[in-house]
């Protein structure tokens, strides 16, 4: 048993071996297929065992058997060299050495138990070698619960929600409430959610797309942005940068810039400023909007990142409208761009604002895709 159970450890180890970089192999690995000195091994319960790897340690369950240990990669080989060392376990302080590299959509090791010489190529063959295949086991996330703040002036509020929390869905693993106050449709508003100080403590996320210019009540918008700073992540879109103009800044430096006006309604380039952070790796380099609304941006709070800009020919500048926050403990995705529904109809327009929603949450994964069980359902 004692050999059975150091012979899993080591096949799953294998991970992204020929991905270079130990990050890589982070996650749950399961095998696919796993032979020993010139055998499969067809034992369902050895089969089906899991190891969690985690920067360069690696845990192993298997039945009532647990492993510990630690991962070396050498990528500088071809094929990679991986090699694992037992620190708890039944095997401690054993080494055993190997190779690995990609076999379809899976991976493939092969490695010389208890200190043998490292195999030349893939194959079981001789006394204890073995070649394991595995995959990565699929994760099966606990959906992100979000809450749509809608209403107010100006805008097709009824209409958005649905293109918002439906085309969100699709590209982020969401599900949704949404308060939108009926009759709400002016610039001054008090919000029926934000009655409890405690409104957002259920909620992953929350997304504000409400207008209310003239409710300026400064103890009013402290309760508002206060569960965003004690942590709750928050995405802004268009006319919330242009809510509660209490005699106080706080709306501005929790949404991250000020703007007190707009423009004319034109269609604009917008230009990738950002293109290495994750959110804007799937954007392109300029993105012609349809016709929208060009907010002018009088300042940018320090702790505020530029992702995109738009073109005004009326301010000859390049106005902000995109960008990434920091308040306090939590995290800030904002776009000034969404006036017409049209324009949140676009799949470039929601691959955005899901990407950002997905950040500002912390599961979007350094190349721009969701986090493993954060994926959408189309």
């Amino acid at each position: 048993m004692k050999r059975i159970v150091l012979l899993l450890s080591i096949g799953l180890l294998a991970g992204r071996a020929l991905a270079l970089s130990l990050p890589d192999l982070a996650g749950t690995w399961l095998f696919s297929a796993l032979e020993s000195n010139g055998s499969a091994v067809n034992d369902d319960n050895i089969l089906s065992a899991e190891m969690e790897i985690r920067g360069d340690t690696y845990t192993f369950h298997a039945g009532d058997n647990t492993a510990k240990g630690t991962v070396k990669l050498d990528a500088s080989h071809t094929p990679a060299w991986l090699d694992l060392v037992e620190t708890e376990g039944q095997n401690v302080g054993n080494t055993v050495t190997g190779i690995a590299e990609r076999a379809g959509a899976g991976w493939r090791y092969a490695a010389s138990l208890g200190g043998g010489s490292r195999p030349e190529k893939f194959s079981s063959e001789g006394e204890g070698v073995f070649l394991a295949v595995y995959k990565k086991k699929a994760v099966v996330a606990k959906p992100l619960r979000g809450l749509l703040i809608t209403g107010g002036c100006c805008h097709d509020y009824p209409g958005q929600i649905a293109i918002l929390t439906n085309g969100i869905s699709q590209r982020a693993n969401v599900v949704w409430d949404v308060v939108m106050d009926p009759g709400a449709t002016g610039t001054q508003h008090r919000i029926s959610v934000y009655e409890t100080r405690d409104w957002a403590a259920k909620y992953d996320v929350v997304v504000h797309n409400e207008c209310f210019a003239d409710e300026k009540d400064a103890e009013w918008l402290e309760r508002i942005v206060k569960p965003h700073r004690d942590g709750v992540p928050a995405v802004v879109i268009h006319c919330a940068m242009h809510c509660y103009r209490a005699p106080t800044n706080e709306w501005f430096r929790f949404v991250g810039l000020t703007s007190r006006g707009h423009g004319s309604h034109f269609d604009y380039a917008m230009t990738n400023v950002a293109p290495r952070h994750p959110i804007m790796l799937g954007f392109p380099a300029t993105w012609h909007t349809p016709k929208e609304e060009l907010y002018n941006i009088t300042s940018i709070e320090p702790s505020a990142t530029p992702l995109a800009t738009g073109w005004s020919p009326e301010t000859k500048k390049a106005e902000v409208n995109v960008w990434v926050n920091t308040y306090g403990k939590t995290r800030v995705f904002g776009t000034t761009v969404g006036h017409y529904n049209n324009t949140m109809r676009e799949p470039i327009y929601l691959d955005l604002v899901g990407r950002g929603l997905l950040w500002a949450c912390g599961k979007l994964s350094e190349d721009g895709k969701p986090a493993p069980g954060y994926e959408g359902k189309p």
